[in-house]
């Protein structure tokens, strides 16, 4: 059996692509000082141990993580993959509880704010948190929206030198009557509700549509549902655009991301996703037992020269 073969065919493969990653994210941290933290991400998933399990009934054998050693540093490119992996099930089966009781439909909503100079990113953030609480707490919002899941993300494809963006992209639950009842909300509305709520002079870009089932770039289709929780996956801290700020504005944002949470959740999904364990745990995290798989022998594999190779 080739191993790495295998490997490189599991949804592990993307260990690799996000240790390459996490190069620049190195040097970066080097370059402004942070040498603790860069030999954290350094030396992240160096050493990735999987279980070897064959089928008892099919004869199938496949490739499980067992053990890693990961940083969880907040910028870490592998960590936050793990990471976000966890909050996507924990999402995929907070909907399916309500899908079971509800007839439900999805909005993915995008609430924007001028940019801000990266030295006021924090302050900012949490003018932005107290924000949606007050428009939540709106009858229209109450009226409308039965939970939410909201992802900050904090620089945009084109943020100018010396600012940040930050900006919610939130999945919206509402019922699947919406669209035909008496509290439909515009996209007008909603810019109305968020501009309120900001207690700011200037119309705030807002963008509001129906999340519908569509197709992966492999061409795979999706439900509703996995779209719905696609569609935020898509949206975590780009790297890329981190790694491409002088040192003075990477040095702010990782000084005013301190202790920043990125995700939150209210209605019905609000204490349906355990954050704190989608943090802690980025292998086995709510693993169910599969009494059919048995583990034949266990691998090591051992990151050298920008790959993983087997330890025999």
């Amino acid at each position: 059996m080739n191993y790495t073969k295998n490997l490189t065919e599991l949804q592990e493969k993307k260990h690799q692509e996000h240790k390459l990653m996490n190069n620049d994210m190195i040097l970066k941290l080097h370059d402004c000082g942070y040498h603790k933290e860069a030999e954290q991400v350094k030396y992240c998933a160096c050493n990735l141990t999987f279980s070897n399990q064959q089928h008892q009934k099919t004869l199938d054998k496949r490739l499980k993580l067992k053990k890693a050693d990961f940083c969880k540093f907040r910028f870490c490119s592998t960590c936050n993959w793990r990471r976000n992996m966890n909050i996507n099930r924990e999402l995929l089966e907070a909907f399916e509880y309500i899908e079971a009781s509800k007839s439900v439909a999805y909005l993915f909503l995008t609430l924007t704010i001028k940019n801000v100079a990266t030295s006021n990113l924090k302050a900012t953030t949490k003018l932005m948190n107290e924000a949606f609480k007050r428009m939540s707490q709106t009858k229209a919002y109450k009226n409308t929206i039965l939970g939410h899941f909201k992802a900050l993300e904090i620089v945009g494809d084109k943020t100018s030198v010396g600012e940040v963006h930050p900006h919610f992209h939130i999945i919206l639950i509402v019922s699947s009557s919406y669209f035909n009842g008496n509290y439909y909300l515009s996209q007008d509305k909603w810019i109305d509700m968020w501009q309120k709520a900001l207690r700011v002079d200037y119309r705030p870009v807002v963008d509001v549509r129906r999340i519908k089932a569509k197709k992966t770039k492999n061409g795979k289709q999706l439900t509703t549902l996995q779209s719905a929780v696609f569609e935020v996956a898509k949206y975590s801290v780009k790297h890329t655009e981190l790694t491409k700020k002088s040192d003075e504005e990477f040095s702010q944002i990782i000084t005013q991301t301190k202790g920043m949470r990125f995700f939150s959740t209210g209605g019905l999904l609000k204490e349906k996703i355990n954050f704190i364990k989608c943090d802690n745990d980025l292998i086995n995290f709510k693993e169910q037992t599969e009494v059919l798989w048995k583990e034949i022998e266990e691998l090591l594999f051992e990151w050298k020269k920008g790959n993983y190779y087997l330890k025999v």
